[in-house]
């Protein structure tokens, strides 16, 4: 009986001796050695829950013999061997692996290595993610069937004696404890999220392991025939030679449907390779031509489309693009041409209004009671003997000369055209009332100390008034000479003067007295149009 005791110890330690050389030879070489025959399982769980993961393959699962299963931690420096001290929070015991709890540094990649001797053994791979609190990601599948009851089966539950608790959004459901619950999918509050909380215990210790499922109301499936929602059947696409250019083709086939069908481009009745994707309203195809070549515009390229039950077509041409470049010159030219019209027009306007006054064309007879044309006011006191001689000629000779003896306009002017015997103020208020024009004449001297009882005083008020307040006159403002400023003059001719800038007649000038300068145009642009009856002759 001893014998047969020291026996079994031996073997117990020769068995020990093995695992553990097998264990770091594993852990120095174990790519070249194991064949992984796996793919890769991915966990996502919540820090602070323990776990309990088993080997991803089923006949590992049910090792019995745990001596030849070991676990490892890919990290990113190298492999690192997982203990099997169970009084380490990570740790194994054949083919389960323990996080008693989870942390989130134990997020990363395991190794699950199962020996058969020591040169052959196979390799599996689990991805385990730790998330701070629950997240979406975690949802082991988005149920959406259209059956009247499903059963949701606990992914956690190991059948090891857990207790197992059900939550729809994170509320308890209470009196279920089995690892199946059934969801009636006909009833309103069917849809959400379900938990099942496995609770299970470990050398004393209480874990809790979670698992959830979505579970949506199923939207019920239309089809309808292909219908294009792009391009339209016949049309033309404008392209450039040698220009690369894509062809899309958007098909709606139906809602919630699982066999949409097929859409792809033809050309010469021969399918092109293009790209095909599902869109939210249908599957679109892409066909990229990399060089437009004259080729490509003497054929059709078709879009077909074709589901279970139909076959469709739209079918577009390349063309062309014409050049921009001879309308872009034809509506510059258009532009161009306008602005030096609008300019011409502004800046020969007088002369058009002087020319079609001088062909009588805007000529006609007037009715308006008045008399004169124009009223003439102008500085008689007050000043030098050289500005009185100047005014006095432009008032007397010049103006009549060329507004009335060829112009043809009749003016009354103070001082030529009064009687003697005639009472000065009713005179100048009736002759202003009889005028349609208000010219005034400005000499370089002119005093803003004038008395009021002053005849032409009382003339420049009456006309100021006719002009600014009752606003019956239109004024000519002529300036005889040089004004550097009009500081000194009334407050109401400075209004006048910011409002219509005056004519500037220069004495010395050698078209002074012609009735087609510069000057005498302004003037004549001013004046009313003179009827017919009066006309002297033609200028322009």
């Amino acid at each position: 009986m001893i014998g047969d005791v020291a026996t079994m110890t031996e073997v117990r330690v020769i068995i020990c001796l093995l695992a553990e050389l097998v264990m770091t030879s594993a852990a120095m070489n174990y790519s070249a050695q194991c064949e992984n025959l796996s793919e890769l399982q991915t966990i996502r769980v919540i820090q602070g829950e323990g776990l309990r993961q088993t080997c991803p393959n089923l006949d590992c699962s049910k090792e019995t013999n745990n001596s030849f299963i070991f676990w490892f931690k890919n990290l990113s420096d190298g492999i690192q061997p997982i203990t099997m001290e169970e009084n380490e929070r990570v740790h194994y015991h054949g083919s389960v692996l323990y996080f008693l709890p989870l942390s989130l540094n134990d997020t990363g990649h395991y190794i699950t290595q199962r020996w058969y001797n020591a040169s052959e053994c196979e390799e599996f791979e689990t991805k385990v993610v730790v998330y701070e609190k629950f997240h979406t990601d975690q949802l082991y599948r988005n149920f959406s069937e259209q059956t009247d009851i499903l059963p949701l089966g606990c992914p956690v539950w190991q059948n090891k004696g857990e207790n197992i608790t059900w939550y729809k959004d994170f509320h308890l459901i209470p009196n279920n404890f089995d690892d199946k619950y059934q969801v009636h999918l006909r009833a309103e509050e069917a849809k959400g999220i379900y938990t099942c909380i496995c609770t299970w215990e470990h050398h004393g210790h209480i874990y809790n392991t979670s698992g959830s499922f979505q579970v949506q109301r199923k939207v019920p499936s239309v089809r309808f025939p292909p219908t294009f929602q792009y391009p339209t059947n016949n049309s033309v696409m404008f392209v450039d030679l040698g220009e690369e250019v894509k062809l899309n083709c958007l098909v709606f086939f139906g809602t919630n449907i699982d066999n949409w069908g097929s859409v792809h481009w033809m050309k010469n009745r021969l399918i092109l390779k293009s790209d095909e994707r599902e869109d939210d309203e249908g599957i679109l195809s892409s066909l990229t031509i990399s060089h437009v070549s004259e080729t490509d515009l003497k054929v059709k390229y078709c879009c077909e489309a074709i589901d279970l039950n139909e076959w469709k077509s739209v079918c577009i041409t390349l063309m062309i693009r014409e050049s921009l470049l001879p309308v872009t010159v034809t509506f510059s030219c258009m532009g161009l041409f306008l602005l030096l019209a609008a300019g011409l027009v502004k800046w020969f306007t007088v002369d058009l209004i002087l020319f079609f006054r001088s062909f009588r064309i805007m000529q006609c007879k007037r009715h308006d009671g008045k008399v004169y044309d124009a009223y003439v006011i102008y500085q008689k006191d007050d000043t030098d003997e050289v500005t009185g001689r100047k005014v006095a000629y432009f008032v007397s000779k010049v103006l009549p000369a060329v507004l009335e003896d060829v112009c043809g306009f009749k003016l009354y002017i103070h001082g030529r055209d009064d009687l003697p015997g005639e009472d000065c103020t009713e005179l100048i208020q009736m002759r202003m009332q009889q005028s349609r024009r208000l010219i005034a004449v400005l000499s370089p001297r002119f005093s803003q100390h004038q008395g009021v009882t002053n005849s032409l005083s009382y003339d420049w008020h009456v006309g100021l008034h006719q002009v600014l307040v009752e606003q019956d006159l239109r004024v000519i403002l002529i300036q005889l000479g040089d004004m550097k400023e009009y500081s000194h003059l009334p407050l109401g001719l400075q209004h006048l003067l910011q409002k219509t800038p005056p004519l500037r007649w220069d004495e010395e000038s050698g078209r002074a007295t012609c009735p087609t300068s510069y000057f005498w145009k302004q003037v004549r642009y001013m004046m009313p149009v003179p009827p017919y009856s009066s006309s002297r002759g033609v200028y322009f």
